[in-house]
């Protein structure tokens, strides 16, 4: 399944991920471009994020800094949490609303 947007993506509004994140499913250029000041993803329905998944969303945060927008993540359900806690990108942990953590992997 794809991220869907609800109309009015430049104010704000959430894109919705929806169902598998196995691969980058939006333009990140065209997403960014259409964000005025920050970019919101609701996890609410998503069940799975793949290696893929994770590294489309690490770009968005990458790139999304880069044009000064913040990435804010909703609705995480624990086991998609349980994923962004193991893969130790600090970008998506800081979009999950966790403190930065400029150390690394702890083992």
């Amino acid at each position: 399944m794809s991220p869907s947007k609800k109309s009015g993506a430049t104010t704000g509004d959430p894109v919705r991920i929806m169902g598998s994140l196995d691969r980058g499913k939006v333009d990140v250029d065209k997403l960014i471009a259409q964000s005025k000041s920050e970019i919101v993803l609701d996890f609410a329905t998503c069940t799975f994020i793949s290696v893929e998944g994770l590294e489309w969303l690490e770009e968005l945060v990458i790139r999304a800094a880069s044009s000064n927008l913040e990435v804010r993540f909703e609705n995480i359900p624990p086991t998609i949490y349980k994923v962004f806690k193991v893969s130790h990108i600090d970008g998506i942990l800081k979009a999950c609303g966790a403190p930065s953590s400029r150390l690394g992997p702890v083992c």
